[in-house]
């Protein structure tokens, strides 16, 4: 192959304006294909469809666990209510109690039965009689010297304790020491007559109930054993009495005397409790006076937690035996604990939960699990919730101290009956607000009831809001207020004015300011209310046009607050907005406004996925505000918006696009200055960029965008910009935190900057021909590229495609406002000869390239080239000339040495060779034809 060819390009026939190119079709190219579909009568493929797409169709798995216990929450609460299941609802109640009550206060523990206290005596006995009165030895055996107190224990090791004694219990029922399990539960049962840490008694009483419950069960299921052998059985109240076997009812009733002896009434009464399933055994007529008795019987109890709690015990075990039928002791157990209801305020008591140091609002809400459950069983009850509701709301206007039993009220009943008492129960917190320590939780109650008020009917919203207003503006902790005015506030909205729910936001800044500034310590509550507010507000562009709600905002202090809320307010009014465009100056001032808090949190710690976020939000933003035709204010917002967010590229990114396409609208004429001032704000605001594959592609759109608009030198301001930071794209870039090759993209943005280059006119100032494009090349001259990279040589081929189209009479595409260098020039042989000198050094190269290949024996790659080397030869050079007949037919010769010539792509290009008219073709085509043979 000769070491030297001179490119000499082939000039086209000039086309008619009203000429196309054909293709012959087999179809009508606009035909709507209509496939029919069989539906099978086996539906086992469908289903298979349905199988394989289900993976796709998952929720995000970030969320899915949220999902899935929202679901469990509703179906376990729709099941409760319909089927009055006591177990789930208590199952669920349970978690609650063992989640809010813990301490980190030192329990203490009583037992003989953990390590360092009794040791078990197993004594063989040979009759009955001795059997017998050894057990009565046993349980006998109670001294002090025997017990031992264990002091100091954390919430953790209490109930790693209470586990042990639970497995202590099973140990002996399996090893036949019942007497010792019977006295393990006694000394559990006696550990929650201890209050020394009230705080945790609720969860204390949760263990220690779970223990009574298995040791009644071990029993139970004993004397089933005696008397029905293996046969399964539903439920205790199956069983016939008059059917069980004497040897099990004289074993029940020994365990019953076995209870009876019990000296202390609370373990008494624990005890027989835990078997009340076992009367079955005895008469089923005895238990439901026996659980009337036993309701009776706490009375005797000195304690109103302790005897609260023993309640929720009787019911529990009573719905678990009796069912629906066990609600009437619900009912008949709260009236008992209304009759006592003052003694949870006697100075006793009082004295005893302050020397523990807790607040009456903490005190009183150890409460609130044992009242809330009897106030369920009570409501299933009653068939009449309303009469229920008049009746009880008119004992508690009776009572002092009510807020525990009105608290208990408003949280139990569902919305549709506190909603229509809400003015009443309203009326009643006004009276003795003074007074109430749970005042905040009855008012944050009442007002989620009234939240759901348009599924019911429309109330005095205002006359409620005012009310709740008085007592709220008397609140003295800022938190307790911010509690009670997230549902409040979303009353306000859904029910009232605009104006109205501002008034309450000015009242909101009075009370801040009058209590404090807003620090890490509220700053929580305040973020859920305004998100509360916004996601509730109907016409969430509203919220901006109150003149109380950005000052609100601005009493936040602390800057990581201030950047949550800012966060939090633009996403949810992107999320919820509705118009196409903003427009109102007010909320474009209000999002600039937080957007700017957002860009000023950023520095050199922040995070890439933080960054991102807040990109993200502040585009949306830059994408909403619009003003139409007028094309001036819509720059200067751009132009606010780049000095506002300069740490961002990605915001700079989207604006460089946005004033882009505002040069593009701003069309001809009288807005000219308009689309400078554009392509100027690009070609500033570019350079700022981070990226520099980023940069280059702005650089590109700019110019190309410059180009549109008629400014030419713009345009290739921009050009020349981007041809000088060819050199600094680096290989790889780090994106979505992994490295990513830039080889295909950068193949595509230059092969859209050569193809953008055939439209740009030369610049009659210089005396260089196709200046940017002389430039190009001398740079890619100047880059150290490795010469086996397909992006190298890929690049020089549509190089050489754009030269040989330069060279043409008339171009294949043009802008109607742009004199392109066809008409520029008129195929001036000056300029012909430059563009064929830069074809010729190209295919030189390119030659080069080859060789390279070929000693690296990269075969497929050189056959290749070599190949779009011939095609653009017979298609794009002048066959006439020697110089280009002979490097076609040496290319042949180069890829058929590497290659059958039965290779399609090969036989392809022959067959297009054939087709063409030209002479010089034919004779090119019977040359390889001869080569060949």
């Amino acid at each position: 192959m000769s070491s030297h060819y001179k490119w000499i390009s082939l000039k086209k026939k000039t086309k008619s304006s009203h000429y196309y190119p054909s293709l012959k079709v087999s179809n009508h190219p606009l035909k709507v294909e209509v496939m029919s579909l069989k539906h099978s009568a086996n539906k086992n493929f469908i289903q298979s469809i349905y199988k394989w797409s289900a993976a796709f169709e998952e929720a995000d798995p970030l969320l899915k666990y949220d999902q899935i216990n929202v679901e469990e929450d509703v179906n376990c609460t729709e099941e409760i209510h319909s089927q009055n299941n006591y177990s789930q609802a208590w199952s669920k109640r349970r978690t609650n109690i063992l989640n809010k009550f813990t301490t980190v206060e030192k329990l203490t523990i009583v037992s003989s039965f953990l390590p360092g206290g009794e040791k078990a005596l197993i004594r063989q006995v040979s009759n009955l009689n001795e059997k017998v009165k050894h057990r009565l030895e046993q349980l006998d055996d109670f001294d002090e010297g025997s017990v031992r107190k264990t002091m100091g224990l954390s919430q953790q090791e209490f109930i790693t304790k209470i586990n042990m004694l639970d497995e202590e219990i099973k140990k002996a029922w399996d090893t036949e020491q019942r007497v010792k399990a019977f006295k393990i539960c006694i000394q559990c049962s006696k550990l929650l007559s201890d209050v020394n840490v009230m705080q945790f008694y609720p969860s204390k009483f949760i263990f220690i109930s779970d223990i009574l419950d298995n040791f009644g069960n071990l029993v139970y299921h004993r004397l089933k054993i005696k008397c029905t052998g293996d046969k399964k059985i539903k439920s205790p109240l199956d069983i016939d009495a008059s059917l069980v076997t004497e040897s099990a009812k004289e074993t029940c009733q020994n365990w019953m005397f076995k209870m009876a002896s019990i000296r202390e009434l609370l373990p008494r009464l624990y005890m027989e409790m835990s078997l009340l399933k076992c009367y079955v055994f005895i008469s089923k007529d005895e238990i439901k006076p026996v659980i009337k008795r036993l309701a009776t019987m706490i009375r005797g109890i000195g304690n109103p937690l302790v005897a609260v709690y023993l309640r929720v015990y009787l019911c529990n075990i009573s719905s678990k035996l009796l069912g629906k039928d066990s609600e009437e002791y619900y009912y008949t157990n709260l009236k008992e604990f209304l009759s006592e209801y003052q003694q949870i305020f006697h100075p006793m008591m009082r004295n005893k939960y302050g020397s523990q140091l807790l607040t009456p609002d903490q005190y009183l809400n150890l409460y609130e699990p044992a009242v809330n459950w009897l106030m369920y069983g009570t409501l299933n009850y009653h068939k009449d919730k309303l009469l229920l509701l008049d009746e009880l709301l008119n004992h508690c206007d009776e009572i002092e101290n009510n807020e525990l039993f009105l608290s208990s009220i408003v949280t139990c009943f569902e919305s549709q009956y506190i909603i229509e008492k809400s003015t009443i129960i309203l009326e009643m917190i006004h009276k003795k607000s003074e007074q109430m320590v749970l005042q905040n939780q009855v008012l944050v109650t009442l007002g989620e009831h009234l939240c759901k008020v348009e599924n019911y009917h429309k109330l005095p919203s205002e006359a409620l809001s005012q009310t709740w207003w008085k007592i709220a503006s008397n609140i003295r902790s800022t938190v307790g207020f911010l509690q009670v005015l997230g549902p409040w506030l979303q009353f306000a909205c859904t029910q009232l004015s605009t104006q109205h729910t501002n008034i309450i936001l000015r009242g909101t800044i009075r009370f801040i300011l009058k209590n404090g500034k807003l620090t890490d310590e509220f700053s929580n509550n305040f973020h859920l209310v305004i998100k509360r507010m916004l996601k509730f507000i109907p016409d969430i562009e509203e919220i901006f046009l109150m003149d109380a709600f950005m000052p609100l905002l601005e009493l936040v202090q602390t800057s990581v607050a201030r950047i949550t809320i800012a966060k939090t307010v633009l996403s949810i009014f992107f999320e919820r907005y509705n118009s196409v465009h903003i427009e109102d100056p007010v909320v474009i001032s209000s999002l600039m406004r937080l957007c700017c808090i957002l860009h000023d949190s950023i520095n050199a710690v922040t995070v890439e996925d933080e960054i991102k976020v807040c990109a993200d939000v502040i585009i949306k933003f830059v994408h909403a505000v619009k003003f139409h035709e007028d094309f001036e204010r819509q720059l200067n917002f751009y132009v606010e918006c780049r000095s506002s967010f300069i740490k961002l590229d990605g915001v700079l990114i989207a604006l460089v696009h946005a004033v882009n396409a505002l040069a593009c609208r701003a069309g001809c004429g009288r807005e000219r200055w308009l689309q400078r001032a554009c392509v100027a704000y690009c070609f500033v605001t570019v350079p700022s960029l981070h990226c520099t594959l980023a940069r280059a592609q702005l650089y590109l759109l700019s110019g190309q965008a410059a180009l549109l608009s008629g400014c030419i030198g713009q345009a290739e301001a921009n050009f020349k910009a981007l041809v000088g930071v060819i050199p600094d794209i680096p290989q790889f870039i780090q994106e979505d935190g992994q490295k990513k090759p830039t080889h295909d993209r950068l193949i595509g943005l230059l092969s859209n900057f050569l193809s953008t280059l055939l439209m740009l006119p030369d610049n009659m100032d210089s005396n260089c021909k196709v200046y940017v494009l002389s430039g190009f090349i001398k740079t890619i001259d100047k880059i150290h590229w490795n010469k086996k990279d397909p992006l190298y040589y890929n690049l020089l081929l549509k190089a050489l495609d754009l030269l040989c189209e330069m060279t043409q009479e008339k171009y294949t595409y043009n802008l109607e406002t742009v004199l392109s260098n066809d008409e520029l020039y008129g195929s001036e042989e000056e300029f012909i000869e430059c563009i064929e000198n830069h074809a010729t050094n190209i295919c030189q190269e390119l030659l080069v390239v080859l060789k390279c290949l070929g000693d690296n024996k990269e075969t497929k790659k050189q056959y290749n080239l070599a190949l779009e080397l011939f095609w653009r030869v017979i298609r794009r050079g002048d066959l006439r000339e020697a110089s280009m007949s002979n490097l076609a037919v040496n290319l042949w010769l180069l890829s058929q040495k590497l290659h059958d010539s039965n290779n399609k792509y090969a036989k392809t290009m022959l067959a297009a060779l054939k087709e063409d008219s030209n002479p010089a073709s034919q004779e090119l085509l019977n040359k390889i034809h001869t080569i060949s043979v």
